[in-house]
């Protein structure tokens, strides 16, 4: 499942770079930028494709269990729509410049970032020990996605509040390039719902014109401070981080996600 995760997880990035037009991924120029995208996407349809096969060949490991060989294959492909439907409404709106809800984006935001977690987590699962045991394990299927659940929100809502207001983020990226792509993060979701209920629009206009101009997008930050917005993010992300660590103590503990909680902490984000 971790090879799927990985084959997929990483072929979505070349696509996203292409669809976001994003200049930079992790500090190095988008491999479409050095390679061309005919090439990039002819590759990242490859690791589909591969993804899509080790999803197949793990049917086969399951005749052991009283498990359907086809399920592995059956969570593959449900997780990978769920996927490219969260990601198609990212686009939608960006490209139609219409303001979804906060309940619309965490939906989307479920399907995209929490799509992956949950095909990892739900290909595991049906390896557990207690397998062969039809029907067993609702309840623990249960707790495992919302955590995923709570932790994909928190995920993708520090990093959009990341994408403007973190040091290191700007420099492995670029600055601010959410403004220049037109998405609609949590951050200008909420600037634009505040906004609305004073009667202006500056934080729409500003997405609308998805600028280059570094002078532009400081204005733009600065707006969504006064607004409250990036304090109420911190704050929201700090309530999302006590519950991730409440939910990894009543499923018994894991110390791994309780160190990735702990170096993701919205307190250590470093702020210009």
């Amino acid at each position: 499942s971790m090879v799927i995760n990985a084959e997929y997880g990483e072929s979505s990035l070349l696509i996203d770079d292409i669809q976001d037009n994003s200049q930079m991924r992790r500090g190095q120029p988008a491999a479409y930028l050095i390679f061309g995208i005919s090439e990039v996407i002819n590759i990242a349809n490859l690791k589909y494709f591969e993804a899509s096969k080790i999803a197949l060949e793990l049917g086969n490991m399951t005749n052991t269990k009283n498990i359907d060989t086809s399920e592995p294959s059956r969570i593959f492909h449900e997780w990978m729509i769920k996927l490219h439907q969260g990601q198609g409404l990212d686009i939608y709106w960006r490209d139609h410049y219409i303001c979804p809800t906060v309940e619309e984006y965490v939906d989307m935001v479920l399907k995209k970032t929490g799509g992956l977690m949950m095909l990892a987590f739900d290909l595991m699962y049906i390896f557990r020990r207690d397998a062969e045991e039809k029907g067993t394990g609702t309840m623990e299927t249960k707790a495992g996605h919302h955590f995923l659940e709570t932790f994909s929100k928190f995920f993708q809502i520090r990093d959009d509040y990341c994408n403007l207001w973190d040091v290191k983020y700007a420099a492995n990226k670029s600055y601010c390039e959410d403004l220049t792509e037109g998405k609609f993060s949590w951050v200008i979701v909420q600037g634009i719902l505040k906004e609305n209920e004073i009667g202006t629009t500056q934080v729409m206009s500003i997405l609308k014109q998805r600028t280059t101009s570094i002078s532009i997008k400081k204005h733009c930050c600065k707006l969504l401070e006064s607004l409250q917005v990036k304090s109420e993010t911190h704050q929201y992300l700090q309530e999302l981080e006590v519950d991730l660590r409440q939910q990894i103590e009543s499923l018994g503990g894991n110390t791994l996600f309780s160190k990735i909680v702990d170096l993701l902490s919205a307190d250590r984000i470093v702020t210009a």
